[in-house]
């Protein structure tokens, strides 16, 4: 059986509440009881010392008995009676033949501190069960006793005034209790209402719906819950977008590897067929052999870009840095794409500064700039490709720029996508078929520590800029 939360808190709150209204009453009751009789006990002292001194200074005998009576008719109003001892402990004021209650006698020791000149006070029951204060005020003559005054009045007058504040007290604290409890259930149920929006908003989480947000207030821990709620729904709504955006780009991606080996295994499977069938002629073999070779090549070369690409993000492929001369490594790569060049009519020019360093990877490097070099040997016709190189205080600067037909903004964003191709018309070239180029570019120029930006403008051309750190910034690499 579930005890809802709101129940618990009011009856938290009740509960401590009733007890220290309770402990606050019964403390005040009781400081009350001692201050009040303590007050009568320092007003029957006062009349004590007021009497032991009139005996001590009253004339005649007579005189003394007419002014002790007077004191006891004034006292009477307050319903206080004394008696007068001796110092032999016997009676000698009233005039009379009672004994002195039992109850009034006192220790040998309280006896011994009266006649010392010490007042003593006792708090007794008579036989009819009202409690009283007795005090014994000594009668001295300089240090000798000769007896005492003792006084005694009912408790009940204290009793009464105590009762009367306890039952002003009582309905006080009841007041207050109601009033507490009616406000400590608005604020119980203010609070569990936080909560049930918290449990709610956590429900649409669950089913899905991470654009739930909370109000958020940072004066109490429910507030920084909410807040942190907030923070949780908003990482989930990212990662949902991006397991979202990676699901499509698997998607893609595998419709882009089958699409990609389907034009060669194509070939492959129909030429094997043709030659298992003897379609082909004898004399048109070889030529069929090499097209098997070529598609199987493009084929290795398909799967082993993809998996440089993923060793690559991976960080698990280790560059072999060293320091050598961009101009050799430029010059080497011309000579090896002029053919291609040619094709097309294009011109490669060098304006590289002289004996310029880098700090690279030398095959790597080699890798990047002919991916690079290739695409703008593809997309130029007639025009120029120029690779040029500086350094700055911190790095070196690599641009190819090429006079080719260029690309738009959107083309910009994805250029950089796995199997993305700008012409997508293009299956089957010299150029570099599978589209993964420039991605294994941009991961390489990653791993270098470098960086690279592509700036382009519609038929005006395209331009890579590459960014590597010198070698004085990589000592101790």
């Amino acid at each position: 059986m579930k005890f809802k939360y709101v129940y618990q808190l009011f009856a938290t709150q009740f509960i401590i509440l009733l007890a220290t209204c309770l402990l606050i009453g019964l403390l005040i009751s009781n400081f009350l009881k001692d201050y009040l009789y303590e007050s009568q006990v320092e007003l029957l002292t006062k009349y004590g010392e007021k009497i032991s001194s009139e005996i001590r200074f009253a004339g005649d005998e007579d005189m003394r008995t007419t002014s002790l009576e007077a004191y006891q008719h004034a006292l009477d109003v307050d319903h206080i009676r004394y008696t007068i001892l001796n110092n032999q402990d016997q009676i000698v004021f009233p005039t009379s033949d009672r004994p002195l209650p039992p109850d009034f006698k006192i220790s040998k020791k309280a006896s011994k501190n009266l006649k010392k000149g010490e007042t003593v006070t006792i708090k007794v029951d008579n036989r009819f069960n009202q409690e009283m204060s007795v005090v014994y005020v000594p009668i001295l003559s300089g240090k000798t006793f000769l007896g005492s005054v003792i006084l005694n009045s009912p408790i009940s007058g204290t009793e009464k005034v105590i009762g009367a504040i306890n039952r002003y007290m009582f309905f006080t604290i009841l007041l207050s209790v109601i009033i507490a409890l009616v406000l400590s259930a608005i604020l119980a149920k203010l609070q569990v209402n936080r909560i049930n929006r918290l449990r709610e908003a956590t429900k649409r989480v669950i089913s899905g719906d991470y654009e739930t947000r909370l109000n958020e207030n940072n004066w109490d821990e429910i507030g920084a819950l909410s807040s942190d709620f907030n923070k949780m729904t908003e990482t989930l709504a990212t990662s949902k977008e991006e397991i979202e955006r990676q699901e499509k780009r698997r998607r893609q991606f595998i419709a882009d590897v089958s699409h990609e080996m389907r034009t060669p295994l194509t070939t492959i499977s129909g030429l094997t067929e043709g030659l298992v069938n003897n379609v082909i002629p004898e004399s048109e073999t070889n030529r069929v052999i090499h097209l098997i070779d070529k598609e199987s090549r493009r084929l290795t070369k398909l799967v082993n870009e993809n998996l440089d690409y993923e060793r690559i993000r991976a960080n698990k492929i280790k560059l072999e840095k060293s320091r050598f001369s961009v101009q050799a490594l430029a010059e080497v790569l011309v000579e090896q794409l002029e053919p291609l060049a040619q094709l097309k009519s294009d011109e490669l020019i060098l304006d590289i500064e002289t004996n310029l360093p880098v700090f690279a990877d030398y095959d790597r490097l080699t890798q990047i700039l002919l991916n690079i070099l290739k695409n703008s040997i593809q997309f130029t016709e007639n025009g120029t490709i120029t690779l040029c190189g500086r350094s700055d205080y911190k790095e070196t600067i690599l641009e190819i720029t090429d006079t080719g037909v260029g690309m738009d903004p959107e083309e910009l964003e994805q250029i950089w996508d796995r199997f993305y191709k700008a012409d997508l018309s293009r299956t089957n070239t010299s150029f570099g078929e599978s589209g993964i180029g420039l991605s294994i570019v941009k991961q390489l120029v990653k791993a270098h520590g470098g960086s690279i930006t592509v700036t382009s403008k519609q038929d005006q051309g395209t331009t890579f800029v590459i960014r590597l750190p010198n070698f004085s910034d990589l000592e101790g690499y």
